[in-house]
């Protein structure tokens, strides 16, 4: 079936709209980009994959994360191990297919704690780390920091109960594997560049928790991944690359898994592989808009021989075939005669489908106004209220101050105009000191997630106490009147307004956050977020504030009240375990400065031991004494 150069043109600018112009899909990757570099300074860095991450927001994709834990780190052989406080893994490669490898343990076992001792299993005399162990201790902590976030394991990931997000909480090496070794040298045509490759060596690899299925030692070994080198060769694709490629994911998503005897017989991987073997392969002057229909068919006739072979290779590790044992007969059959009669029908099979199905029957020109409002607005600004203010804008604005484009504009100014937390330098400290303030005030009137306290901490950062005392004295004694409540008898309108001005039960500051007072922040890799009962917490910034103003009798005081409430808390069924766990810190931190030491040092046992995963400093601060 021929087409003519003007019907690739027609189809490249329909793509276009449906899929996203070049401008929409950089909007796209610049907000992930900086989401992931925002995280580079955080306990847990992490990296967005998947569909989102590589800038396609096609319908039913769900969200993917590589989330890289902090505790461990990965060499190649113990000639390259560097010993810092992360617990060391070697890789061990003896037992295991290609594209995995088994993970053992050099760091001396009896100075692990615990809990990840649990995650080790004996293999012929070596202690390896179980991906299955490894896994189900992810989903379990998370979920007991995260009541009522329900988790399931779908293959490497901690998935939603609604599937719409993937968590794959993976370790890194930060060097290239010896499997993916004669990637590097291989003969190619073009592409990728030599440069690009050497990008892509120097970002490592990661290592995610499944096996081979079917292997003996299934639960003990680890896939290798190559997500971080996948994402930066799809950037590289210029965006008739792109377009085939998403092209190809819309078949999959919605015209191949719709059928009941395929679904589940092909997965996006396998489709990303083709693509990188196919763009190996050509000249990168092929990919162009006025060829994209019979790019697309070629990709799609590349598809159909490799399932007639039954061979995929794996595109940095081609020992590894993806398509082994991967169907039966009648699979194989049923998918052949498929693929078979998609080449026959050509691009006009994409009717059947929900994000293409209009084709040929709306203009092929591209408006501004649907590029811009319909994928970008839509799309973006949705991510961007729900997430970017969460991690640091000073990454956004860099990113996008050297952008120049009216898209990225767009992007700056949709981050800039939600809530976030900022800390400049010189002459914009007393407009974001303004911003700030106004923002907590807001707070206040709704007290939102302890609005007042968020307020008192903010004006102690800024060594403002006498206001901070003022602020928790009246709040303590709005608090101690509406326990009163129930001897009065108060007409209910009232009763709502004294409510108002009554702390939440608990005050949540995340690692990083600018109102955290410095006694409480602590050395990676503890304390990601702080989760604290209002009431001691007030009490505590009371004491921070006498003790800064060297009113040593009244910091005294307020370690009573303190220790009054954080006592009575203990005994509370309502109180969580984490908020506990906060409070005997907060205790032992205000005795730590006063010098009263084997008191301090009690509270921080205290603390320690409702510190399961060793997530918090209690332990860190409990050792000092040592």
């Amino acid at each position: 079936m021929s087409h003519s150069k003007t019907d690739s043109l027609n189809f490249y600018k329909y793509l276009c709209q449906k899929i996203g112009s070049r401008a929409i899909v950089k909007g796209r990757r610049l907000i992930y980009i900086s989401r992931d570099l925002g995280s580079s300074d955080t306990f847990t860095p992490h990296i967005a994959s998947g569909s989102k991450g590589e800038g396609l927001d096609l319908k039913g994709s769900d969200f993917d994360v590589m989330i890289i834990s902090p505790l461990y780190v990965v060499y190649k052989s113990d000639k390259d191990v560097v010993q810092d406080w992360r617990t060391v893994l070697l890789m061990d490669t003896e037992d295991s297919p290609p594209c995995f490898t088994q993970l053992q343990l050099y760091t001396n076992v009896n100075n692990l704690p615990n809990f990840l001792k649990q995650q080790l299993q004996q293999h012929r005399g070596k202690h390896l780390l179980s991906s299955e162990l490894y896994k189900s201790h992810m989903i379990e902590q998370m979920q007991a920091f995260y009541s009522g976030f329900k988790l399931n394991i779908h293959g490497p990931c901690l998935s939603d109960i609604n599937d719409k997000m993937d968590f794959a909480i993976c370790l890194k090496c930060d060097q290239w594997v010896s499997q993916a070794q004669p990637w590097i040298s291989r003969p190619r045509l073009i592409w990728p560049s030599p440069e690009l490759i050497s990008k892509i060596t120097l970002c490592g690899t990661l290592f995610v928790p499944i096996g081979n299925k079917g292997s003996v030692n299934e639960n003990l070994q680890w896939r290798i991944s190559f997500s971080v080198a996948e994402k930066i060769l799809i950037y590289s694709f210029s965006h008739t690359q792109l377009l085939c490629y998403a092209l190809l994911k819309i078949l999959l998503k919605e015209i191949v898994n719709e059928e009941g005897d395929l679904k589940g017989l092909l997965c996006s991987y396998f489709l990303k592989t083709l693509m990188f073997w196919i763009s190996e392969a050509n000249e990168t002057s092929v990919w162009r808009p006025d060829n994209i229909i019979p790019c697309f068919m070629g990709c799609l006739k590349r598809l159909l021989y490799c399932k007639e072979y039954s061979t995929l290779l794996h595109y940095f590790i081609p020992d590894n075939n993806l398509f082994y044992l991967r169907f039966n007969n009648k699979q194989r059959n049923t998918l052949i005669n498929f693929l078979k009669q998609s080449c026959q029908k050509g691009i006009m099979f994409f009717s059947s489908s929900l994000t293409l199905h209009d084709y040929r029957r709306i203009p092929c020109k591209t408006t501004r106004s649907v590029c811009a409002k319909n994928l970008f607005t839509g799309s973006i600004k949705g991510y961007l209220s729900s997430s970017i203010n969460r991690y640091n804008l000073v990454l956004v604005f860099t990113l996008l101050n050297h952008c120049k484009s009216e898209l990225s504009r767009c992007i700056f100014k949709l981050a800039f105009a939600l809530p976030h937390v900022y800390n400049p330098n010189n002459k914009q400290r007393y407009k974001f000191y303004k911003h700030n303030l106004s923002q907590l005030l807001v707070g206040v009137q709704s007290d939102a997630e302890s609005g007042w306290m968020y307020l008192v901490s903010f004006f102690y950062g800024h060594n403002n106490y006498l206001s901070s005392i003022d602020i928790i004295n009246y709040t303590l004694s709005k608090y101690t009147d509406e326990s009163c409540l129930s001897k009065f008898s108060l007409k209910q309108t009232d009763t709502q307004k004294l409510i108002s001005l009554i702390p939440s039960p608990y005050v949540v500051l995340r690692k990083g956050n600018s109102v955290i007072p410095m006694e409480l922040k602590s050395p990676q890799p503890f304390d990601l977020f702080i989760a604290v009962s209002a009431i001691p917490f007030a009490h505590f910034l009371r004491f921070l504030c006498c003790y800064h103003l060297h009113d040593f009798r009244t910091s005294r005081y307020c370690i009573s009240k303190l220790s009054e409430t954080v006592i009575e808390y203990n005994h509370s069924r309502e109180q969580k375990p984490i908020a506990i766990l906060y409070n005997f810190l907060l205790l032992g931190i205000a005795l730590q400065m006063l010098g009263e030491t084997y008191l301090a040092r009690k509270y921080f046992r205290m603390a320690a031991q409702y510190d399961q995963y060793c997530v918090t400093s209690a332990t860190f601060r409990l050792r000092q004494f040592s």
